[in-house]
């Protein structure tokens, strides 16, 4: 009997301990799943087209043409690199900021992006962008999870126990199922 007593405990202190993280990963969960195709979870993105001074002909862009380009979008972000993505066409980086330029028109396409503020730390937390200290919490809440389960299971008894095994077994079969046969 004393078991049962330290199994309920032990599921009910886990449970709470878990209540903040179940959340933040379902959450998220449910907003990566759900929400991609619409719009970006962690980032809004802006897209503007506009104009500026075309470079000479036969001129190679350089760091002057660069700044000038900068300045005339009023992009006063700190710059960060440049490529060309064809003989035509420059992409310049600087932070929160992605511009194309048609070097021989001035024609540009500015992407400027920022950090969701709420939804971007859940999802780099669900996602474990952060690696290091976070792996060991997210793998302690994984174990808790696991724990949380058997608990809860050795709790069921009496009659209610033949139902809890036939709905564990659907909880198994449900992911094997889809790999089975949606993939």
């Amino acid at each position: 009997m004393a078991w049962k007593k330290w199994n309920f405990i032990l599921h009910r202190d886990m449970g709470y301990l878990c209540i903040g993280l179940t959340l933040l990963y379902g959450i998220s969960g449910l907003v990566v799943n759900h929400t991609s195709h619409a719009f970006n979870p962690s980032y809004t993105i802006e897209t503007q087209k506009s104009q500026v001074s075309p470079l000479a002909a036969g001129k190679s862009p350089d760091m002057n043409y660069i700044q000038q380009c900068l300045q005339e979008l009023n992009v006063t972000a700190q710059f960060k690199n440049v490529t060309m993505l064809t003989p035509e066409t420059m992409r310049i980086f600087a932070e929160g900021y992605t511009i194309d330029v048609s070097i021989a028109s001035g024609e540009t396409v500015t992407e400027r992006v920022e950090r969701r503020p709420i939804l971007f730390a859940i999802n780099y937390l669900h996602l474990n962008k952060g690696k290091g200290a976070w792996t060991w919490i997210a793998d302690i809440y994984a174990l808790a999870i696991c724990l949380l389960a058997l608990t809860g299971f050795l709790m069921i008894g009496g009659t209610g126990r033949r139902r809890a095994l036939v709905l564990t077994i659907i909880g198994f079969l449900c992911p094997l199922l889809y790999l089975l046969l949606l993939q």
